[in-house]
Protein backbone atom coordinates (compact mmCIF):
# COMPACT_ATOMS: atom_id res chain seq x y z
CA UNK A 1 0.00 0.00 0.00
CA UNK A 2 1.28 3.85 -0.35
CA UNK A 3 3.21 4.28 2.11
CA UNK A 4 1.94 6.32 5.41
CA UNK A 5 2.86 8.39 8.40
CA UNK A 6 4.88 6.96 11.27
CA UNK A 7 2.64 6.51 14.03
CA UNK A 8 3.58 7.83 17.48
CA UNK A 9 3.63 6.18 21.19
CA UNK A 10 0.76 8.00 22.04
CA UNK A 11 -1.37 6.68 18.66
CA UNK A 12 -0.02 3.13 20.07
CA UNK A 13 -1.01 3.85 23.50
CA UNK A 14 -4.30 5.19 22.81
CA UNK A 15 -5.52 2.11 20.64
CA UNK A 16 -4.92 -0.06 23.73
CA UNK A 17 -8.04 1.22 25.08
CA UNK A 18 -10.23 0.17 27.92
CA UNK A 19 -13.21 -1.79 26.47
CA UNK A 20 -16.60 -2.34 28.54
CA UNK A 21 -17.57 -5.58 29.65
CA UNK A 22 -14.22 -6.56 30.19
CA UNK A 23 -13.90 -9.20 32.82
CA UNK A 24 -11.21 -10.99 34.40
CA UNK A 25 -11.52 -14.43 33.51
CA UNK A 26 -8.75 -15.87 35.25
CA UNK A 27 -10.57 -17.60 37.76
CA UNK A 28 -12.58 -19.51 35.59
CA UNK A 29 -12.14 -23.14 34.82
CA UNK A 30 -11.54 -24.24 31.10
CA UNK A 31 -13.90 -25.52 28.83
CA UNK A 32 -13.52 -27.62 25.53
CA UNK A 33 -14.80 -25.56 22.10
CA UNK A 34 -18.01 -26.88 21.48
CA UNK A 35 -17.94 -25.58 17.87
CA UNK A 36 -15.22 -27.32 16.09
CA UNK A 37 -13.58 -26.15 12.54
CA UNK A 38 -16.44 -28.61 10.80
CA UNK A 39 -18.77 -24.92 11.91
CA UNK A 40 -17.50 -23.30 8.52
CA UNK A 41 -17.70 -24.46 5.08
CA UNK A 42 -14.58 -26.20 3.66
CA UNK A 43 -15.07 -24.81 -0.12
CA UNK A 44 -15.53 -20.97 -0.87
CA UNK A 45 -18.57 -19.75 -2.82
CA UNK A 46 -18.83 -17.56 -5.18
CA UNK A 47 -19.49 -13.74 -4.74
CA UNK A 48 -22.55 -11.68 -5.61
CA UNK A 49 -25.25 -12.90 -3.56
CA UNK A 50 -23.69 -15.67 -2.49
CA UNK A 51 -21.20 -15.18 0.51
CA UNK A 52 -17.29 -15.80 -0.01
CA UNK A 53 -16.29 -17.73 3.35
CA UNK A 54 -12.91 -17.57 4.40
CA UNK A 55 -11.86 -20.68 6.13
CA UNK A 56 -9.23 -21.32 8.70
CA UNK A 57 -7.91 -24.50 6.35
CA UNK A 58 -6.88 -22.85 2.73
CA UNK A 59 -7.05 -24.13 -0.31
CA UNK A 60 -3.71 -24.92 -1.75
CA UNK A 61 -4.18 -22.99 -4.60
CA UNK A 62 -5.20 -20.02 -2.17
CA UNK A 63 -2.24 -20.58 0.26
CA UNK A 64 -0.21 -20.39 -2.94
CA UNK A 65 -1.42 -16.89 -4.15
CA UNK A 66 -1.37 -15.35 -0.24
CA UNK A 67 1.95 -13.41 0.13
CA UNK A 68 3.82 -14.99 3.03
CA UNK A 69 4.24 -11.80 4.62
CA UNK A 70 1.79 -9.44 4.37
CA UNK A 71 2.52 -5.42 5.10
CA UNK A 72 2.02 -2.28 2.80
CA UNK A 73 3.55 -3.53 -0.32
CA UNK A 74 1.57 -6.73 -0.75
CA UNK A 75 -1.66 -4.34 -2.52
CA UNK A 76 -2.39 -3.71 -5.68
CA UNK A 77 -3.76 -1.16 -7.29
CA UNK A 78 -7.52 -2.32 -7.22
CA UNK A 79 -6.71 -3.60 -3.70
CA UNK A 80 -6.04 -0.40 -2.31
CA UNK A 81 -8.94 1.53 -4.41
CA UNK A 82 -11.24 -0.95 -3.03
CA UNK A 83 -9.64 -0.17 0.42
CA UNK A 84 -10.28 3.58 -0.12
CA UNK A 85 -13.80 2.54 -1.27
CA UNK A 86 -14.88 1.53 2.11
CA UNK A 87 -16.60 2.97 5.15
CA UNK A 88 -15.35 1.22 8.09
CA UNK A 89 -17.44 1.42 11.28
CA UNK A 90 -17.13 -0.79 14.50
CA UNK A 91 -15.15 -0.84 18.02
CA UNK A 92 -11.65 0.05 19.14
CA UNK A 93 -9.82 -2.75 17.53
CA UNK A 94 -11.74 -1.19 14.15
CA UNK A 95 -10.30 2.22 15.39
CA UNK A 96 -7.26 0.72 14.79
CA UNK A 97 -7.58 1.46 10.61
CA UNK A 98 -7.45 4.94 11.63
CA UNK A 99 -5.07 5.19 14.05
CA UNK A 100 -2.70 3.20 11.80
CA UNK A 101 -3.31 5.55 8.89
CA UNK A 102 -4.90 2.84 7.21
CA UNK A 103 -7.89 4.26 6.17
CA UNK A 104 -9.28 8.35 6.28
CA UNK A 105 -13.00 6.54 6.48
CA UNK A 106 -13.66 5.26 10.16
CA UNK A 107 -15.77 6.15 12.97
CA UNK A 108 -15.05 3.78 15.84
CA UNK A 109 -15.00 4.35 19.49
CA UNK A 110 -14.16 2.01 22.85
CA UNK A 111 -16.90 -0.12 23.79
CA UNK A 112 -19.02 -0.31 20.76
CA UNK A 113 -20.68 -3.33 20.40
CA UNK A 114 -23.71 -4.96 18.28
CA UNK A 115 -26.10 -4.45 21.47
CA UNK A 116 -25.14 -0.92 22.10
CA UNK A 117 -23.89 0.31 18.57
CA UNK A 118 -27.36 3.04 18.35
CA UNK A 119 -26.56 4.17 21.57
CA UNK A 120 -22.97 5.88 20.39
CA UNK A 121 -22.24 8.99 18.53
CA UNK A 122 -19.39 9.24 16.03
CA UNK A 123 -17.50 12.09 14.87
CA UNK A 124 -18.38 13.11 11.56
CA UNK A 125 -16.84 16.29 9.97
CA UNK A 126 -17.01 18.32 13.35
CA UNK A 127 -19.95 17.00 14.58
CA UNK A 128 -21.14 14.15 16.40
CA UNK A 129 -23.85 12.16 15.09
CA UNK A 130 -25.63 8.54 14.82
CA UNK A 131 -24.14 6.08 13.27
CA UNK A 132 -26.42 5.52 10.60
CA UNK A 133 -26.31 8.96 9.54
CA UNK A 134 -22.29 8.66 9.52
CA UNK A 135 -22.78 5.71 7.12
CA UNK A 136 -25.14 7.61 5.07
CA UNK A 137 -23.09 10.60 4.79
CA UNK A 138 -20.12 8.67 4.00
CA UNK A 139 -20.72 8.73 0.27
CA UNK A 140 -19.56 5.02 0.54
CA UNK A 141 -21.19 1.73 -1.06
CA UNK A 142 -18.57 -0.39 0.48
CA UNK A 143 -19.67 -0.69 4.21
CA UNK A 144 -16.96 -3.00 6.52
CA UNK A 145 -18.17 -3.79 10.44
CA UNK A 146 -15.86 -4.98 13.11
CA UNK A 147 -17.43 -5.31 16.84
CA UNK A 148 -18.08 -8.16 19.05
CA UNK A 149 -15.05 -8.30 21.53
CA UNK A 150 -17.22 -6.64 23.86
CA UNK A 151 -20.27 -8.73 23.29
CA UNK A 152 -17.97 -11.74 24.26
CA UNK A 153 -18.08 -11.58 27.89
CA UNK A 154 -21.85 -9.98 28.16
CA UNK A 155 -24.51 -12.21 26.32
CA UNK A 156 -24.43 -15.39 24.32
CA UNK A 157 -23.52 -16.21 21.10
CA UNK A 158 -26.90 -16.23 19.62
CA UNK A 159 -27.82 -12.95 21.06
CA UNK A 160 -24.99 -10.94 19.56
CA UNK A 161 -25.97 -12.57 15.96
CA UNK A 162 -29.51 -11.56 16.99
CA UNK A 163 -28.36 -7.41 17.73
CA UNK A 164 -26.16 -7.84 14.81
CA UNK A 165 -28.69 -8.95 12.50
CA UNK A 166 -30.98 -6.21 13.63
CA UNK A 167 -28.35 -3.05 12.84
CA UNK A 168 -27.42 -4.67 9.77
CA UNK A 169 -31.22 -4.90 8.87
CA UNK A 170 -31.11 -0.98 9.73
CA UNK A 171 -28.19 -0.22 7.80
CA UNK A 172 -29.63 -2.20 4.38
CA UNK A 173 -33.25 -0.18 4.69
CA UNK A 174 -31.18 3.37 4.73
CA UNK A 175 -28.69 2.11 1.91
CA UNK A 176 -30.22 -0.62 -0.21
CA UNK A 177 -27.14 -0.22 -2.50
CA UNK A 178 -24.77 -0.96 -0.23
CA UNK A 179 -22.21 -3.85 0.23
CA UNK A 180 -21.60 -5.28 3.95
CA UNK A 181 -18.76 -6.66 4.53
CA UNK A 182 -19.01 -8.14 8.41
CA UNK A 183 -15.34 -8.72 10.11
CA UNK A 184 -15.20 -11.64 12.40
CA UNK A 185 -13.72 -10.87 16.01
CA UNK A 186 -10.14 -11.20 16.31
CA UNK A 187 -7.99 -13.40 18.58
CA UNK A 188 -6.63 -12.62 21.66
CA UNK A 189 -3.15 -14.09 22.82
CA UNK A 190 -3.37 -17.16 24.70
CA UNK A 191 -2.55 -15.83 28.08
CA UNK A 192 -5.47 -13.13 27.80
CA UNK A 193 -7.62 -12.36 30.82
CA UNK A 194 -10.37 -10.72 28.70
CA UNK A 195 -11.55 -14.56 27.66
CA UNK A 196 -11.25 -17.51 25.92
CA UNK A 197 -10.47 -17.69 21.65
CA UNK A 198 -12.62 -21.12 21.28
CA UNK A 199 -15.60 -18.44 23.26
CA UNK A 200 -14.54 -15.84 20.26
CA UNK A 201 -15.19 -18.94 17.59
CA UNK A 202 -18.26 -19.42 19.10
CA UNK A 203 -19.52 -15.91 18.51
CA UNK A 204 -18.09 -16.11 14.73
CA UNK A 205 -19.75 -19.25 13.87
CA UNK A 206 -22.87 -17.24 15.33
CA UNK A 207 -22.29 -14.29 12.59
CA UNK A 208 -21.44 -16.68 10.41
CA UNK A 209 -24.76 -18.67 10.36
CA UNK A 210 -26.65 -15.53 10.49
CA UNK A 211 -25.42 -14.00 7.60
CA UNK A 212 -25.01 -17.28 5.93
CA UNK A 213 -28.77 -17.89 6.60
CA UNK A 214 -30.11 -14.21 5.38
CA UNK A 215 -32.26 -13.36 2.76
CA UNK A 216 -29.78 -10.08 1.93
CA UNK A 217 -27.37 -10.61 -1.27
CA UNK A 218 -25.79 -7.58 0.72
CA UNK A 219 -24.18 -8.99 3.49
CA UNK A 220 -20.44 -10.78 3.15
CA UNK A 221 -18.67 -12.25 5.90
CA UNK A 222 -15.06 -11.78 6.24
CA UNK A 223 -12.61 -14.21 8.40
CA UNK A 224 -10.50 -11.29 9.86
CA UNK A 225 -8.27 -13.73 11.70
CA UNK A 226 -6.18 -15.40 8.67
CA UNK A 227 -3.29 -15.56 9.13
CA UNK A 228 -3.31 -13.98 12.77
CA UNK A 229 -3.51 -17.09 14.05
CA UNK A 230 -1.00 -19.80 16.19
CA UNK A 231 -1.62 -23.21 15.84
CA UNK A 232 -3.91 -23.47 18.88
CA UNK A 233 -5.84 -20.64 17.68
CA UNK A 234 -4.08 -17.74 19.62
CA UNK A 235 -3.64 -14.42 18.70
CA UNK A 236 0.59 -14.09 18.43
CA UNK A 237 2.53 -11.92 20.53
CA UNK A 238 3.74 -10.16 17.75
CA UNK A 239 0.89 -9.13 16.29
CA UNK A 240 -1.15 -8.39 19.78
CA UNK A 241 -0.44 -5.21 22.47
CA UNK A 242 0.39 -5.63 26.19
CA UNK A 243 -3.43 -6.10 26.95
CA UNK A 244 -3.77 -9.50 24.46
CA UNK A 245 -6.52 -7.83 22.78
CA UNK A 246 -5.54 -4.90 20.78
CA UNK A 247 -3.19 -5.14 17.14
CA UNK A 248 -0.70 -4.14 16.39
CA UNK A 249 -0.44 -1.74 13.12
CA UNK A 250 1.05 -5.24 11.49
CA UNK A 251 -2.12 -7.13 12.24
CA UNK A 252 -4.37 -4.87 10.06
CA UNK A 253 -2.38 -5.24 7.04
CA UNK A 254 -3.84 -9.01 7.33
CA UNK A 255 -6.94 -7.87 8.33
CA UNK A 256 -7.08 -5.56 4.87
CA UNK A 257 -5.81 -8.41 2.61
CA UNK A 258 -8.60 -10.42 4.11
CA UNK A 259 -11.16 -8.13 3.55
CA UNK A 260 -9.84 -7.31 -0.14
CA UNK A 261 -9.77 -11.31 -0.82
CA UNK A 262 -13.46 -11.74 0.42
CA UNK A 263 -14.70 -9.17 -1.63
CA UNK A 264 -12.71 -11.10 -4.86
CA UNK A 265 -10.62 -7.97 -5.42
CA UNK A 266 -7.51 -9.07 -6.38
Amino acid sequence: MKPYKTITAFLTAALALILCGCVDISDRQFIPAETSSDTYPQEESGIGGDLLISTNTAAETEAAARPAVIDQNSFSDAQEKFIESCFFMGDSICSGFSMYGLSESCCAKAGVAARNINDFTFEYEGAQVEPLTAAVNSGKKNFVFLMGINDVNIESAAEFAEYYDSFLTRVEALCPDAALYVMSITPVTEDSSFCYNYEIDEFNAALYTMIENSDSGARHYIDSSKGLKTETGGLPEEFGMEDGVHLGKSAYYYMLYSLCEGAGIV
